[in-house]
C-alpha cells in the first residue's frame, strides 16, 4: 500500500475513534440540555425520552425567579477571581524560586510539596476549618478563597515551565547586572504567559465548579456560591427538584465552556509543560 494512502487511512481511523469517544463524553451534557426543557416526570422516565413533550421553559423560569441567583453568580465570580489572581502571583513566584534560585533545602522542600498531591483533599477539611474559624472568616468568601490561593499542582506547572526556559537568557541578564528579582519580573514572567494562562484556566474551572468547600465554609444563603446555592434553592424536605438544578448547572457551565473554547491552547500547553523537563 502506498505510504501516503496508509498515512491518510491512519489519520481517518484516528479521527473516527476520537470522535466516537468525544460523543460518549458529550452524551451526559446533551442529555442534561434536553432534560432542562422537560418536566421532572418526563426527565426521569424510563426508558429515557430524548424529545421534550411538552417543551417547557418552566425550569429556567424558576431559576431566574430566584432572588439570590444574581448574588450567587457574583459570589462565585469573586471567589474564582481571587483564586485565579492568587495562584498567578504566588505560584509563579514559588515556581521561579524552585526552578532558578539556589537555597538550602530547595529540593527537599519541593519534594515535600509534591507529596501533598497524594493527600486527599477531604483529610485537610477539619484543620482548615479550625484555621478559618480562629481567623473569624467562617461564612466569608475571602476566608474560603484563602484556602486555595496557592496550589501545589500550579507550583509544579510553573516550575516546569521556568526550567524549560534557556539558561543562557538568565546568564546574560546576570552579566548585565540583573538580579533574581529583576530577572523574575522582566524576563521570566513575560516569557511565562502560556503557563500563566494554563494556571488561570485550571484554577478558574476548579473554583467556579467547587462544591464541597463552599458547602462546609459558607452558612448564609446570601454568601453561597452558585453550585451550593442551586442545591439549597431546590432541595425539598423529602425530595429534590432536579430539573431546575440541571438548568442552573447549564447556565453556570456557560462561562467555563466559553473559557475553554477561547483558552484551549493554554490547557494543551499546560499538559505539555508538566510532561517536560523535570
Amino acid at each position: 500500500m502506498n505510504p501516503r494512502v496508509r498515512k491518510r487511512l491512519w489519520v481517518i481511523a484516528t479521527y473516527v475513534v476520537l470522535s466516537f469517544f468525544a460523543f460518549i463524553y458529550l452524551v451526559p451534557f446533551i442529555r442534561s440540555f434536553i432534560a432542562s426543557f422537560m418536566t421532572w416526570e418526563q426527565a426521569s422516565a424510563y426508558p429515557p425520552q430524548w424529545i421534550p413533550n411538552p417543551f417547557t421553559l418552566i425550569n429556567y423560569v424558576k431559576l431566574f425567579r430566584l432572588e439570590l441567583f444574581p448574588r450567587w453568580i457574583l459570589n462565585t465570580a469573586i471567589y474564582a477571581g481571587i483564586i485565579v489572581a492568587g495562584n498567578i502571583v504566588l505560584t509563579s513566584m514559588a515556581g521561579y524560586a524552585f526552578a532558578r534560585l539556589s537555597f538550602p533545602g530547595r529540593d527537599a522542600l519541593f519534594s515535600a510539596l509534591l507529596a501533598l498531591l497524594m493527600v486527599p483533599a477531604f483529610i485537610t477539611l477539619v484543620p482548615n476549618y479550625i484555621i478559618i474559624y480562629r481567623l473569624g472568616l467562617i461564612d466569608n468568601i475571602l476566608g474560603l478563597a484563602l484556602l486555595g490561593i496557592a496550589n501545589v499542582s500550579s507550583i509544579f506547572l510553573m516550575r516546569q515551565y521556568f526550567l524549560s526556559l534557556p539558561q543562557e537568557v538568565f546568564d546574560a541578564a546576570r552579566l548585565d547586572g540583573c538580579g533574581p528579582v529583576k530577572a523574575y519580573f522582566y524576563i521570566a514572567l513575560p516569557l511565562a504567559k502560556p503557563a500563566l494562562g494554563a494556571v488561570a484556566v485550571y484554577q478558574f474551572l476548579g473554583a467556579w465548579n467547587a462544591f464541597l468547600g463552599p458547602l462546609i465554609f459558607l452558612r448564609s444563603p446570601e454568601n453561597f456560591t452558585l453550585p451550593v446555592g442551586l442545591s439549597f434553592a431546590f432541595a425539598r424536605t423529602m425530595w429534590t427538584e432536579y430539573t431546575p438544578i440541571i438548568a442552573g448547572s447549564l447556565v453556570a457551565a456557560a462561562p467555563t465552556i466559553l473559557l475553554f473554547i477561547v483558552l484551549n491552547k493554554y490547557l494543551i500547553r499546560g499538559i505539555a509543560i508538566t510532561a517536560g523537563k523535570g
